[in-house]
């Protein structure tokens, strides 16, 4: 049994789930589409209210349940299905940037779906 002190901020959650991960903030910035200024902002706890778009992403591509995110920043649950990140690292063993392909792919085929079709 290990003596880990659990995260008690949001910023150190997200730290410690990179590291875990082995991401850079390189990575992650590829991964989640955001600047790596913002994520370490975040990781520092200096941006206040996140949004929650951005707070699935990290909750995808590091593994984590978006639900423990919302928490520390007081945000309500969401029902939604499991992200693809964690099953597509699982099951294929991508590397983080076969992960940013992935994810920016989702996201462009999403958002044409939105724009087309509108929401379901």
């Amino acid at each position: 049994m290990t003596d880990h002190p659990l995260p008690s901020t949001l910023g150190t959650t997200i730290r410690q789930a990179r590291e875990r991960a082995g991401f850079s903030l390189r990575n992650l910035e590829a991964i989640v589409g955001v600047s790596r200024q913002l994520l370490l902002r975040l990781e520092h706890d200096e941006l206040e209210n996140p949004s929650p778009d951005l707070l699935h992403r990290l909750a995808e591509a590091l593994e984590l349940d978006s639900d423990d995110l919302f928490a520390f920043v007081g945000y309500r649950p969401s029902e939604k299905l499991p992200s693809l990140t964690p099953y597509l690292r699982a099951k294929y063993r991508l590397p983080p940037e076969a992960l940013a392909a992935a994810s920016e792919a989702l996201r462009d085929i999403l958002d044409k779906y939105d724009r087309d079709h509108g929401a379901p």
